[in-house]
């Protein structure tokens, strides 16, 4: 059981309660919508694993903080966005 897409799940389905009782033109077309998906969240929240932990990266590199790309560690810039990275090697 995944207990973030549950609690997600039903404060989607709250939400499409909500404008369902709103009622007002362009907020009640989205009630369905977010009614049914929230109650798919809800079921499919017991049927997904829990995730085992962080990502971590490969052995000499970090993540670049602005597109999470493996970038070795005494690398200046990302190969991806270009971005600076930073000057310590503790990643």
């Amino acid at each position: 059981m995944r207990p973030q897409l549950l609690i997600g799940g039903l404060l989607v389905a709250a939400m499409g309660a909500g404008f369902y009782l709103l009622a007002l033109p362009l907020v009640y077309f989205w009630s369905l919508p977010f009614a049914v998906g929230g109650g798919i969240m809800v079921i499919v929240s017991f049927f997904v694993a829990e995730s085992p932990g962080p990502v971590q990266p490969p052995e000499g590199f970090r993540f670049c903080p602005f597109c999470s790309t493996p970038v070795a560690i005494g690398a200046e810039r990302c190969p991806h966005c270009n971005g600076i990275q930073r000057r310590d090697t503790q990643g």
